[in-house]
């Protein structure tokens, strides 16, 4: 596939994913796949969950891969503080475990999508695409209402 260039070889409206993972293997395929999809870009990678939480902050992507068995800090345990320093990042839980073990915690911890590792590159980067086309863009902050506060329920 080719991308639509925008001078730095990435299309102007291409969303940049943060592939967290302890396996440079598994980095690498999936950045691979991801280079080659237009509308993907990798922002960055994390080979710990300590790493991962800074990358998140840092570089806001609009998905972050998440495995959940890495060094220094699981996926498990960094997902809540990815979330605080990314807000607006969707997070795809990419795992070995199975579904039925640990999918309902880490929906709890509000992942957006769980998907078992072992699956082909096609239906990851469709779960990615899945996820981007769900939810629109939301701004980075909300304007303060000047309209006070709400009245309660009628009694």
């Amino acid at each position: 596939m080719r991308k639509l260039s925008s001078g730095n070889g990435r299309s102007e409206r291409s969303k940049g994913v943060l592939i967290c993972d302890d396996e440079p293997l598994m980095r690498q395929l999936l950045a691979t796949v991801i280079e080659m999809h237009d509308g993907l870009h990798v922002a960055g990678q994390a080979a710990n969950g300590v790493v991962a939480i800074s990358e998140a902050e840092r570089l806001q992507p609009a998905v972050i891969i998440l495995d959940l068995s890495m060094p220094q800090l699981t996926g498990l345990d960094a997902l809540p503080e990815i979330k605080r320093v990314a807000p607006d990042a969707l997070v795809l839980v990419f795992s070995g475990f199975a579904a039925a073990m640990v999918a309902a915690d880490v929906l709890a911890l509000r992942a957006d999508r769980y998907l078992e590792k072992g699956a082909s590159p096609a239906p990851t980067i469709k779960t990615i695409e899945d996820l981007i086309q769900a939810r629109p863009p939301l701004p980075r902050r909300f304007p303060k209402s000047n309209a006070g506060p709400r009245p309660g329920p009628p009694r």
